[in-house]
């Protein structure tokens, strides 16, 4: 592949980001996750701060299943598109959500690891909170929760891998859970230089996008604070996820077309 086939790749996505049906989709898509990530940053309000890591990084996980759904049916209707076939959303969106419970098969392993580390990061707490000599294990053992946390972050990279990898495999694909753990595990690994390169350049409107909208979201939380009342700093940030959402839906809409666009690539070569 060279800079050309990419240039087309890329123009190609984003010609069909703009259909305002993927876009309502993806926004409602997005505007559903986002209440469960309000609903964690409601709970984390009177946390403790390990329990404030769990409210941090699980909604993310457990949204995951949700984003592979909607990549189907974002995914289905572009592959539509591009062949100038006609969409029928309705009949799309219908036959899609059956892919929720497969997405489980990916998702659930995730999770537990994710819980697992969580647990033993609950152990350096414990040990930092004993009298006399807490401080010190604090200090001596502070590369247990280093690489923890960096295990967290890096469950949070392979999810969205796994994203970009899978949907377009049970969009394209008629497999079952057990066939489709096989195909996956069987192809991941094909070029995956270029799969992993084409997975950065789909992330970069995304992570453009999600980072002026967190600065955004970050200033209007700390510049206009309208109470100190936990309900009504919930209710602010849900009214400031919904445009959040959607702003970020064209961004995503691209990712999954970029993901159709490199599970064609690989299949033809």
């Amino acid at each position: 592949m060279d800079f050309s086939d990419l240039e087309k790749m890329c123009e190609r996505a984003a010609r069909f980001t703009c259909a305002k049906r993927k876009l309502f989709i993806s926004a409602l898509t997005l505007v559903l996750c986002g209440l469960f990530v309000v609903f964690a940053m409601g709970l984390s309000l009177a946390a403790s701060e390990w329990v404030n890591l769990s409210l941090a990084f699980l909604p993310f996980f457990l949204c995951g299943s949700l984003l592979i759904v909607l990549g189907v049916i974002v995914i289905r209707m572009y592959h539509n598109e591009v062949k100038n076939k006609e969409v029928n959303t309705g009949l799309i969106v219908s036959k899609s959500w059956e892919y929720l419970i497969t997405s489980s098969y990916f998702f659930l392993p995730i999770v537990l690891t994710y819980l697992f580390l969580w647990i033993v990061l609950g152990l350096f707490f414990v040990l930092k909170e004993i009298p006399a000599v807490g401080d010190f294990f604090g200090v001596i053992l502070a590369f247990g929760p280093f690489l923890l946390l960096l295990g967290s972050l890096l469950l949070c990279v392979a999810t969205i891998f796994l994203i970009f990898v899978v949907s377009p495999i049970l969009a394209l694909k008629k497999l079952s859970g057990h066939e489709l753990m096989q195909y996956v595990q069987t192809r991941i690994l094909s070029r995956v230089f270029l799969r992993i390169s084409l997975f950065f350049v789909s992330l970069v409107p995304l992570v453009f996008t999600a980072l002026l909208l967190f600065i955004a979201a970050h200033l209007t939380t700390n510049l206009y604070v309208v109470s100190d009342s936990h309900t009504q700093m919930v209710l602010q940030w849900f009214f400031i996820m919904i445009p959040f959402a959607v702003f970020l839906s064209p961004a995503l809409v691209f990712f999954f077309n970029m993901a159709a666009e490199t599970h064609v690539l690989i299949q033809k070569k």
